[in-house]
């Protein structure tokens, strides 16, 4: 569902990275799911993101507490979900009334799936009911009821229907195959404002054998793509991916395995994750925006309600810049990433072939 408030509130929200397998002797054996906006919710032509929403109050109810409690969900259960993390958490996913906002928000991305694109990632009675939470997992189940066009319609609608969705077949959304994957803030300078976060799930199944239901007022179209083919179409104008979320891409493609792609969430876990807002600039022919470890980063991000204007070219800039961390926008189409800058949170660098350095533009 998307929502709107033009006001300097940053609204929580939680986005899903989801991949299917491919063939095995592909150059990435694994695709992501994107999805077109359409016309009535895209910011730009052919604009591209990962299933995601706005955090609803339905969200945090405490009918899903005791809906947990009826299927066995334990404290332990809901804790295991951020419990190993070492650093402090962004502020906007902790607390909540009834159970951390770490659980409000996979069941927000969760909601939103089911609502964008017709997938409802559950596990079953049966399933939880086996498994051990200090070891991997529940096995996730892509419930497809002969009805789903009519509960998406309904979630849709009112977001507490969910809850009883899964009431009806059983099941609870698996919120422990979500991992973190990064924490974004939208830049100060936005009307639209936002607290993003991005998990990460890894499906068993083929891409081709995952059934999807387009909402037809919110999604144009959906298309698997791996992160290589995503970052190409994105630079050749067959889509269009936000700044970020291209700044993301570049770190999974690194990561051409599925198995690699599922060791690394699960291990990078531990990390936490930093909540990323973008400050941006204005050069005499171009825009730029800074991430942290960047030389023009401000210690204040969350004041800088405007772009900061500089009367040089961005050639003239590059010759200067010794520490970087950026991505550097001549229009929709014509990004170019640079970082030389060790990456937090025990993340990863962008891919080599996507990285430049800026002594070479």
């Amino acid at each position: 569902m998307v929502a709107h408030k033009k006001n300097g509130m940053y609204r929580p929200s939680a986005s899903l990275i989801l991949a299917a397998r491919e063939d095995p002797s592909a150059e990435y054996d694994y695709s992501l799911l994107l999805i077109k906006r359409s016309e009535r919710t895209s910011y730009a032509l052919n604009h591209c993101v990962f299933p995601g929403g706005v955090l609803d109050p339905e969200d945090e109810s405490s009918d899903w507490l005791n809906y947990f409690r009826s299927f066995g969900v334990s404290d332990e259960h809901l804790t295991s979900l951020t419990q190993a993390q070492q650093t402090p958490r962004p502020k906007f996913l902790t607390g909540g009334e009834h159970f951390s906002r770490d659980v409000a928000l996979r069941l927000t991305a969760l909601r939103e799936t089911f609502e964008e694109v017709g997938l409802l990632i559950c596990t079953s009675q049966e399933t939880f009911n086996k498994w051990d939470y200090k070891d991997g997992q529940p096995r996730t189940l892509l419930l497809e009821p002969s009805d789903r066009s009519e509960w998406q319609n309904k979630v849709h609608n009112n977001p507490s229907e969910f809850l009883e969705l899964c009431r009806q077949f059983n099941v609870i959304p698996n919120l422990w195959t979500l991992q973190e994957w990064s924490v974004w803030r939208t830049a100060a300078t936005a009307s639209r404002k936002y607290d993003t976060v991005y998990y990460v799930t890894v499906l068993e199944e083929q891409s081709e054998k995952v059934s999807l239901l387009l909402e037809p007022e919110e999604v144009d179209s959906a298309h698997w793509m791996s992160p290589s083919k995503a970052w190409c179409r994105s630079q050749d104008g067959t889509i269009w991916l936000p700044f970020t979320l291209l700044y993301d891409t570049a770190r999974l493609m690194n990561l051409r395995r599925r198995q690699e792609l599922l060791d690394f969430v699960q291990e990078r876990i531990i990390h936490g994750s930093t909540l990323v807002q973008p400050v941006y600039y204005r050069c005499s022919d171009c825009m730029f925006g800074v991430l942290p470890g960047d030389e023009r980063y401000p210690s204040e991000p969350g004041s800088c309600t405007q772009s900061i204007i500089l009367p040089e070219s961005i050639e003239e800039i590059n010759l200067k810049t010794k520490q970087y961390n950026r991505y550097i926008v001549y229009n929709f189409h014509k990004v170019v990433l640079a970082s030389n800058v060790p990456p937090n949170d025990g993340h990863l660098q962008l891919q080599s072939h996507v990285n430049t350095k800026l002594a070479k533009l």
